[in-house]
């Protein structure tokens, strides 16, 4: 079992999607959004190896999983057994995405 960990850059995305969500929708809606998003990170916690190495940064594999419309990216620190989410992006902002899509595996 892994640890999964936010870096405050995933925080400020998760509060920036879900600000976005209640803006356009509802409180409710974005409320059950976010708990959609949350507990689809946490199931990084039996599998974090299940999805594919979307990069390479500082050396380490960074991995990909879509959740709902994001890519979550993180990496996985085995010696303290530990997920570290280090950004999720919506799927169709192509230019933040391009930034993991572009670097060297």
């Amino acid at each position: 079992m892994y640890t999964v960990r936010y870096d405050p850059a995933a925080h400020a995305g998760l509060d920036e999607a879900t600000d976005y969500i209640e803006e356009q929708s509802s409180t409710d809606r974005a409320v059950d959004w976010l708990e959609a998003m949350r507990g689809g990170i946490q199931e990084l916690e039996t599998s974090p190896r299940a999805f594919p190495i979307a990069c390479m940064r500082r050396g380490r594999p960074i991995h990909s999983k879509l959740v709902i419309s994001h890519r979550v990216y993180y990496f996985i620190d085995e010696p303290t057994s530990l997920v570290y989410v280090i950004d999720l992006v919506h799927a169709a902002q192509e230019t933040r995405l391009a930034k993991y899509r572009d670097a060297q595996i």
